[in-house]
């Protein structure tokens, strides 16, 4: 379970979070939404781990993020990260971006690959693939040593409709604990939960 209690958080002398609670149940598909500017994508970056909150706590399976020594560790092996920009290094194939994060066989990998309908590409690279390619293969990265908490922070933003309905099936089917943050209000009817952002609060 994800849980977060008071979560304030500040750039500067700016708050953009205001005394957030709320709690993540296991397997769980969580949609967080809210215009652009409301605060959605730092609240992920703080249950991510990728940020620390100016004020509160949060916890991963009991575990308080402050108290977690090798967080880098942690990270690799319990959380999974897609993001609206791929991030694939250019001059690695799909393979390679792929084997980079991970200790598993090939075969484990192309496994994945296969699973997200895209084993045919594992030799090609970044450029020579479509947008919609690009975010398989991130996903398949982020999933690739079988997270507990996948986060997917605009994952469809550069996606037409086609591609982000098999990105969020994808997601949706990845049987993992999933937190999306969007602000495709067409999305919300996706979510197990939906947690909604207004202004750095919730609402």
């Amino acid at each position: 379970m994800l849980l977060a209690e008071n979560i304030v958080h500040r750039y500067g002398n700016e708050t953009v979070l205001y005394g957030i609670d709320l709690q993540i149940m296991p397997k769980s598909f969580t949609v967080i939404t809210g215009e652009s500017g409301s605060g959605k994508s730092t609240l992920l970056s703080i249950l991510s781990t990728l940020l620390s909150p100016s004020e509160g706590r949060v916890f991963l399976d009991g575990m308080e993020r402050s108290a977690i020594r090798n967080i880098d560790t942690f990270r690799n092996q319990k959380i999974g990260f897609v993001f609206q920009f791929h991030y694939l290094i250019p001059h690695l194939t799909v393979y390679q971006n792929i084997a980079m994060v991970t200790k598993k066989p090939k075969e484990m990998i192309m496994a994945q690959l296969a699973r997200l309908g895209v084993e045919t590409l594992h030799a090609r690279y970044p450029d020579q693939i479509s947008g919609g390619q690009k975010q398989r293969i991130a996903i398949a990265r982020a999933m690739i040593n079988d997270p507990d908490y996948l986060f997917a922070d605009e994952p469809t933003g550069n996606l037409d409709s086609v591609n982000s309905d098999t990105v969020f099936g994808i997601l949706r089917e990845s049987g993992t604990t999933v937190i999306v943050a969007t602000h495709d209000i067409s999305r919300i009817e996706e979510g197990d939960h939906v947690i909604r952002m207004k202004d750095g609060y919730l609402c």
